[in-house]
């Protein structure tokens, strides 16, 4: 009888433990119950498969969430507004990388330290920033980095952006391009690439060997891979211009001359307009993102024709550009704990791959590393994903930048119109940009 006693009381507190349990796990995921965050988000293809976890993020956690799209072009100067004013208008931010640094540095994002070591908010699997890449130039910046920036974390790393190199597959087999077993082989160094791209220029058939997103303001960006690959840098330790030097002047020179096998008006072309160019079969090679490659093998007119290649080397070195979209959130936010909720919700490693599978490729390197992912990409087919990341860089991490990458594209602009020699359009460049960095500060 006393056995029976002890039994039951003992099942009876394991029913209260559990129950315990339940009710606080329960209160734990409907915490945020009713309240609506509000998302500002580059307008693009990856925002979009975000959008399709929503309703599901909404039944299990009772949290809604508003978008609001913005093009690139004018996202900077908006969301700057929005900090200035000190507007309480946004929960999260989705935005490019290279604006993290001002953003990080002017105090106008979340610190994310905390809310990384709340068991509510971040799950245990999370993994950050074991599994993710780009966590650096996403805001993780260490005590003492030579940037000058804030320590903490100030963004985590949302859409990943490496840059493989795109080659026609026919085309590059019909020009005996290739390999011991007969297949098409990519070229491997800049001399090659551009031997490739003036060989597989047919003007005549409208198929063009090259194309760049040449357009201002993304040709800084486009170009910054040949300068590092050439061993140029932007700047030196005491950040002087150093990017009109032999080596930036010979990327320039290279950048130059692809243009002139690439379409008609492709200095007009944004990022876009150089993915469609390859889609419709009017370009042989591109060096360009990542993501093309889902886009391109379902929606083009080259389905089957083409693949992806590690990044052309010079003198045995490669360094790409790489970068990406971020997640942070502003100091103005009125609800940050809900937004952060979503995004390690959406970022878990499940939901990471759902939506990789659906055009937004994440920076979660075991998504990378799934076949299905692996199949539907060529640019993460054999590890160029991780050959892009490790010798890939990105551009400087200071909180001007986005005024210097203005001042070196209006000139990297006037070479390409041929107003300009490439020595005189980077001595001008430098020149700009060096009395900027002085007004800034930087030199003593």
């Amino acid at each position: 009888m006393k056995s029976s006693k002890v039994l039951t009381a003992v099942t009876l507190a394991v029913i209260l433990v559990l129950v315990t349990f339940s009710v606080v796990g329960y209160t734990a995921q409907k915490k945020f119950a009713g309240v609506t965050i509000k998302v500002a988000n580059q307008a693009s293809q990856w925002a979009d498969a975000f959008k399709t976890l929503v309703p599901r993020f909404t039944e299990e956690t009772g949290i809604k969430i508003e978008f609001d799209d913005i093009s690139f072009g004018v996202m900077y100067e908006k969301l700057k507004t929005t900090f200035i004013g000190e507007v309480a208008k946004y929960d999260m931010l989705w935005y490019d990388s290279m604006w993290t640094p001002e953003f990080a540095k002017r105090d106008w994002l979340v610190n994310l330290d905390l809310f990384l070591k709340d068991p509510d908010l971040t799950p245990m699997d999370f993994n950050y920033p074991g599994d993710f890449f780009g966590t650096y130039y996403s805001g993780r910046y260490p005590a003492g980095n030579r940037w000058g920036l804030p320590a903490g974390t100030w963004g985590i790393p949302w859409i990943a952006g490496f840059r493989p190199l795109y080659y026609r597959t026919d085309l590059v087999k019909e020009a005996g391009l290739v390999d011991p077993f007969g297949n098409a082989k990519p070229p491997d160094t800049l001399d090659e690439l551009l031997e490739y791209a003036q060989k597989l220029n047919n003007p005549d058939k409208k198929v063009y060997g090259f194309t760049m997103p040449a357009k201002r303001p993304r040709i800084c960006y486009d170009w910054s891979g040949y300068l590092w690959t050439y061993g140029g840098e932007f700047f030196d330790r005491d950040f002087k211009p150093t990017f009109n030097s032999p080596a930036g002047v010979k990327a320039l020179e290279m950048y130059l001359a692809l243009g002139k096998v690439a379409p008609p008006g492709v200095a007009a072309y944004h990022i876009t307009e150089c993915w469609t160019s390859f889609m419709q079969g009017r370009a042989a090679l591109a060096w360009t993102w990542q993501d093309l490659a889902s886009v391109a093998r379902k929606q083009s007119e080259i389905i089957g024709k083409f693949d992806c290649a590690p990044p052309p080397v010079y003198a045995g070195e490669r360094h790409p550009l790489v970068g990406g979209i971020v997640a942070s959130i502003p100091k103005q936010a009125k609800n940050p704990e809900a937004a952060f909720k979503f995004l390690t919700w959406a970022l878990s490693s499940q939901r990471a791959k759902e939506v990789t599978l659906k055009g937004a490729t994440v920076q979660r390197m075991s998504t990378w590393d799934d076949p299905e992912v692996e199949e539907m990409y060529p640019s993460g087919e054999g590890d160029i994903e991780d050959g892009c990341q490790l010798t890939g860089r990105t551009v400087p991490l200071i909180p001007e930048w986005a005024t210097v990458d203005q001042i070196i594209a209006e000139e990297l602009s006037a070479a390409f119109a041929g107003q300009k020699g490439p020595k005189k359009a980077l001595d001008d460049a430098a020149r700009k940009v060096e009395q900027f960095m002085r007004e800034a500060g930087y030199y003593k």
